[in-house]
């Protein structure tokens, strides 16, 4: 019946250290998986407005939306809002002009 019940007696020093020095691995392992994926993840950020693109959060009945545009496209959406006046495209227009498109182009 050796061997089926948990040991006893305490760890002895060396038991310790290896206990210590593989949770130290552990950590260290996961503390550069951790600091990796901060800095090499590349994916876009849609929550601001800046370098073109035009990103707005809208109020609706079943809850908000977000528009995004880029380019192009985020040039034709701020013109054809910089021509109204309501509180949705002022919203708009202050996003395109964090995105540096302003009325003039």
């Amino acid at each position: 019946m050796r061997g089926k019940t948990p040991p006893t007696e305490p760890l002895t020093a060396r038991e310790r250290r290896n206990l210590l020095v593989g949770s130290a691995i552990m950590v260290a392992v996961l503390a550069v998986g951790v600091a990796a994926w901060m800095v090499l993840d590349h994916r876009p950020n849609y929550s601001r407005s800046g370098n073109g693109c035009v990103t707005v959060q809208f109020a609706g009945t079943m809850g908000g939306s977000q528009e995004h545009a880029c380019g192009d496209k985020a040039q034709q959406w701020c013109k054809s809002e910089y021509a109204k006046q309501d509180t949705e495209a002022e919203r708009v227009q202050a996003q395109c002009r964090l995105a540096g498109i302003l009325p003039s182009q």
